[in-house]
């Protein structure tokens, strides 16, 4: 008797667990799997403003900020199972409040932000990278 209890308790808990599992997966997936958004994505594109504005206010002290980002577009994109960390590559042209537009280089990876559950953001501005962090022209983030 005890034997066929087990089973019966097992088969109930697989049956519940098969059925929660499909009716919660959906609004869990959000907190399982990382944000991996696309480089025209509004909360990307203000994150480099936002950063971008904050050092030349604090560090550089030039006397013009980022006004606005424009023509985004995808170069690659590495999102393979096999991939630990997912990666989007992008580039656009940034408008400048002195009247240039340089060329923005900046990379997209998902799960890198607080507590992996958000993205993070890499960019470079052709000929704005003082501390060379980049290298030349970009080239590590002009891929």
């Amino acid at each position: 008797m005890f034997q066929s209890l087990a089973q019966v308790v097992a088969a109930l808990f697989i049956a519940m667990s098969a059925l929660i599992g499909t009716a919660f997966a959906g609004p869990l997936d959000k907190f399982v799997q990382p944000a991996f958004p696309q480089c025209h994505n509004v909360k990307v594109l203000g994150k480099i403003v936002e950063r971008f504005n904050w050092a030349e206010e604090n560090t550089w002290k030039r006397g013009f900020f980022l006004q606005d980002i424009e023509r985004v577009r995808e170069r690659v994109v590495q999102n393979h199972p096999d991939r630990l960390i997912p990666r989007r590559y992008c580039r656009a042209h940034a408008r400048l409040t002195n009247g240039r537009h340089p060329t923005l280089f900046f990379l997209i990876e998902g799960g890198q932000g607080f507590a992996g559950n958000s993205f993070n953001v890499e960019f470079c501005l052709n000929g704005y990278d003082r501390w060379n962090e980049y290298n030349g022209s970009c080239r590590t983030l002009n891929y």
